[in-house]
């Protein structure tokens, strides 16, 4: 009995741990792709590292390089924006 008081107290704190950070991600991932799709204005899937160079300066400093020589792509650029590679340094 006590280990099944135990399992649903971590069970519940786990929840409510995560009840508390879902929406967290959800506003970082919904402020990632307001900033891909006005750099994307065309819609391409795609931007050219010569219109993103703030953006690209941070990812390079960060180690990553990108599939394309001369262009990062929407997913490159969501997976690196949810890691906060482009905020800058506090």
């Amino acid at each position: 009995m006590t280990a099944i008081i135990k399992a649903s107290a971590i069970a519940a704190t786990i929840g409510l741990a995560l009840s508390f950070s879902l929406p967290a991600v959800a506003a970082e991932s919904a402020a990632c792709q307001a900033s891909w799709t006005k750099m994307d204005s065309k819609k391409t899937g795609y931007v050219m590292h010569s219109d993103a160079k703030n953006e690209m300066a941070m990812y390079t400093k960060s180690g990553r390089k990108t599939a394309g020589a001369d262009r990062i792509t929407d997913k490159e650029y969501m997976d690196a924006c949810l890691s906060d590679i482009f905020t800058p340094a506090k």
